[in-house]
């Protein structure tokens, strides 16, 4: 599992969701979601068995341990598809967004689905942050990832 490469978490599936860069910064999402003694009784336990694992040895990565790259996941122009009903659309990725809900870029800037869709289908966003609508799918090129915001904050 330590291969994969994972692009889009669904939060209602996971809303406890711990993610540690290349360089070791940790963000920590949906801490809102989860009581705060439970979340860090398993912290401690995951720090403890990684503790056991590591051993006395220092720490330093070898040489050749490889620097991950995101790879471009390019969409595809109208490869995505909207169901107004529930306000899910899927983009061209295959990656579906609740458009009932707001999201929030890397910029902490908040977007919401208006209703609309740009001339490729995709919707459009709008938020108090930026003076014109947007498209979800440069959103979240330019200034992804995104994150759905439940209950007043990012989870």
């Amino acid at each position: 599992m330590t291969a994969d490469h994972f692009r889009f978490v669904d939060f209602t599936e996971h809303p406890f969701v711990l993610l540690v860069d290349a360089e070791g910064n940790a963000e920590l999402h949906g801490d809102d979601q989860i009581c705060k003694i439970k979340a860090a009784a398993i912290l401690s336990v995951i720090a403890r068995d990684l503790v056991a694992e590591h051993g006395p040895r220092r720490c330093s990565p070898s040489p050749e341990a490889p620097q991950w790259e995101r790879p471009d996941e390019p969409l595809i122009p109208h490869a995505g598809t909207l169901d107004r009903e529930a306000q899910l659309w899927t983009d061209g990725t295959g990656h579906v967004w609740n458009l009932a809900l707001p999201w929030q870029d890397n910029a902490g800037s908040t977007w919401q689905w208006y209703g609309s869709l740009d001339g490729q289908g995709a919707p459009l966003m709008r938020s108090n942050d930026w003076p014109e609508p947007q498209p979800l799918d440069a959103l979240r090129f330019l200034r992804g990832p995104m994150s759905p915001v439940y209950r007043g904050g990012a989870a």
